[in-house]
């Protein structure tokens, strides 16, 4: 494989794994041992009323977790997206 192909194949990769760690559900236990779902990092899937429903300190938890996976994640996207433009926008050698 070509280095053009290899650099396409793994920024292909980052980004798809980027966008599954965004996507992935995020939960935290309460003291009595009942998880709480925090929804996921872009914030989808959360109910701020039933969170509270648990205990006003979840709302905060939740959004730190989120905060949390969101600054690694998103880095992760970037840099597979930057790899695949990077592939379209280099030429190939010309074959004379």
């Amino acid at each position: 494989m070509s280095p053009r192909t290899v650099t396409a194949v793994v920024g292909v990769a980052f980004f798809l794994a980027g966008l599954l760690i965004m996507l992935l559900p995020l939960s935290t236990d309460s003291p009595a041992g009942v998880p709480v779902a925090c929804g996921n990092s872009v914030g989808m899937g959360f109910d701020e009323v039933a969170v509270e429903a648990e205990g006003a300190a979840f709302v905060e938890i939740c959004g730190r977790l989120r905060m949390e996976r969101l600054a690694w994640a998103a880095p992760v996207t970037v840099v597979g997206m930057l790899c695949v433009a990077g592939t379209l926008v280099v030429r190939r050698k010309s074959s004379r």
